[in-house]
Parts: C-alpha cells; sequence; structure tokens
C-alpha cells in the first residue's frame, strides 16, 4: 500500500479510482465494513482503492476548545488500511483554510480534480464542506450529474449498539476492555519505545518495562492482565497505567508499566507493543511499601492463573 501525506508531498493527479473518505479513528468493525467495501468496488471497476483521512483530527482545528484524542497512533491506521487490501493511504493536513471550502467546492475542486473518483463509498453519517453543510442527499445529487456512483455503508450493529470510535472510547474508559474489543474487531493496546524509569519495580520483585505511547488517549487507569509483544516474541504479562500514587506526588506524569513473566533481558529502546486483555482492578495507593508488594504479589498470581485458564 502506498502512503501518501500531503505534509510531505504532492498528492498526484488520479486517472481513476473508489474513494472513501473519512477520519477512521480506531479502524473499527464499521470502518472495516466500509474499507472492504471500498477494495472490493474497485476490484470490480478495475481501478485503485483510496482512502483520503486528514491529519489532524478536524474537530482539534475547528473545536480547539474540545481536544480528541485517538485511540490508536497513525501507524497503526496505516497498518490496518494495508491488511485490509487498500491500494492508497491519502493523509491530508487538515487546517483551518481547508475547513472553509463550500460542499460544492470540496467535490469539484479537491476530490474530482485530485482523484477522478468512479465511485464514491461513504458511510450513513457522512457530512462535509464548510459547517459539514454537505449531506448525502447532496452528494448523490452531485454525483449523479458528475457520472460518480456512490454507496452508502450503513452502520455495524452489535447487540443493539452503533460501533463507533466515540462509543469504544467511552468502553475502554469504563475498563470495559472485552465490550470494546467486540467493536474494534481486534484487542486494544498501547504501544511505544521502552525508557528507563525509576527502577523500583526492581527492588520490590517485579522489575518492568514503562513504554511511552504515542498517543495522548488514556484508557481506565489501574491493573489490566496483557500481552507483551516484542518482534514476533510474545509474552503474558501485567501491566499498570497510572501515576504511582504510593510513590509519586499529585503532578506526576501518566506511566504504563508492564512486568513480563519470567522476562529478564536488557530491553532499553525497543518497541513493545502491549494488548490489554483483562481489567483486573483500579490503581490505589496504599500505605505502605509492603502493602504494595503484598498486592503486587496478589495481582501477579491472579493473572498467572488467568492466562493459565485461557
Amino acid at each position: 500500500m502506498k502512503w501518501i501525506r500531503s505534509q510531505d508531498e504532492a498528492i498526484p493527479h488520479f486517472k481513476s479510482s473508489v474513494l472513501t473518505i473519512g477520519n477512521f479513528d480506531g479502524v473499527h468493525l464499521g470502518h472495516q465494513k466500509l474499507i472492504s467495501t471500498v477494495v472490493q468496488k474497485a476490484r470490480e471497476n478495475n481501478t485503485e482503492s483510496i482512502v483520503l483521512t486528514f491529519r489532524p483530527h478536524p474537530k482539534t482545528i475547528l473545536h480547539p476548545n474540545e481536544p480528541h484524542h485517538r485511540m490508536f497512533d497513525y501507524r497503526d491506521q496505516v497498518e490496518m488500511m494495508g491488511a485490509l487490501g487498500v491500494d492508497v493511504l491519502v493523509e491530508e493536513k487538515f487546517s483551518k483554510d481547508f475547513s472553509l471550502m463550500s460542499a460544492e467546492e470540496f467535490l469539484e475542486n479537491y476530490i474530482i480534480k485530485n482523484f477522478n473518483p468512479k465511485h464514491l463509498v461513504v458511510g450513513y453519517d457522512f457530512n462535509f464542506g464548510r459547517s459539514r453543510t454537505g449531506n448525502l442527499e447532496y452528494l448523490e445529487k452531485f454525483c449523479a450529474g458528475h457520472g460518480i456512483g456512490v454507496t452508502v455503508v450503513e452502520a455495524y450493529v452489535h447487540e443493539g449498539q452503533i460501533a463507533s470510535s466515540t462509543q469504544i472510547r467511552l468502553l475502554l474508559e469504563h475498563g470495559q476492555i472485552q465490550k470494546a474489543q467486540e467493536f474494534l474487531g481486534r484487542p486494544y493496546y498501547l504501544r511505544g519505545p521502552v525508557r528507563v524509569g525509576n527502577k523500583r519495580g526492581r527492588t520490590i520483585g517485579t522489575p518492568t518495562a514503562n513504554i511511552s505511547p504515542e498517543i495522548e488517549f488514556v484508557p481506565r487507569k489501574g491493573v489490566y492482565f496483557t500481552w507483551a509483544y516484542l518482534g514476533d516474541e510474545k509474552f503474558p504479562s501485567i501491566t499498570n497505567i497510572g501515576y504511582n500514587p504510593t510513590f509519586e506526588s499529585s503532578d506526576s506524569y501518566l506511566k504504563v508499566e508492564t512486568h513480563i513473566f519470567g522476562f529478564n533481558r536488557d530491553i532499553y529502546g525497543e518497541h513493545l507493543k502491549v494488548e490489554l486483555i483483562h481489567f483486573h482492578r483500579d490503581e490505589i495507593k496504599f500505605s505502605s511499601v509492603d502493602a504494595l508488594k503484598n498486592q503486587i504479589a496478589n495481582d501477579v498470581a491472579a493473572a498467572k492463573k488467568f492466562f493459565d485458564e485461557r
């Protein structure tokens, strides 16, 4: 798959395409349903499948007082699009000027000019153009006048609920990991480089790999049973997401600390991926280090039992 970032290179003119447009935060099952339709339609039309997305998320420009935190890093989006069979991912730099295009200008001067689509595939809630004035009715009328096909993909519904990035974020913030996974179609994970921490874990018998995730979104703080991935290797582990209230002050930075069972290699600087499998308990401030050590021993025993029974 080709990944084109408009902040680094000009978008080439495509002779034809089947195109979809959106932010695709999380690439959840609803997104996957839509993107699979794009790939299928592109094959039927003997042309390229293209996904157009935006960076940063438009909300961060249009509503700066309402921060939008992506669930995954942008690299995850690239990996997922490639796995789904997309030919080209275009990451357009979103700006205030870009947002001022009318619905007609967006379609005529940007979409047709750059992508020359034979067919557009959009979601059931698709809106576009200045102040989101372009709706599905407008899109279908415009495309009919330009000989462009349109497919509207309905929502992915699971147990009566629509899969949405907002809903999945809420589930993760409440520690409902399995439910979030049902909408994502895959485990939720954090990843980043392993950095040098306070090495306190070693002194209490549970050394940890401390990672710096490349996102700002924070799931429910506390202790999780996790799978840790180092390259192609997979290890059962236990992970704490939080501020170490037993040791740290209230202004401490968020930490993601993973204890990998039976592991003693030096992996500083390497990238570690940690899948959250089960929420175990909330973060607690303990009255003493001994109380913390006892709780960690109980947590580790529970995690090992959890993995032994899987």
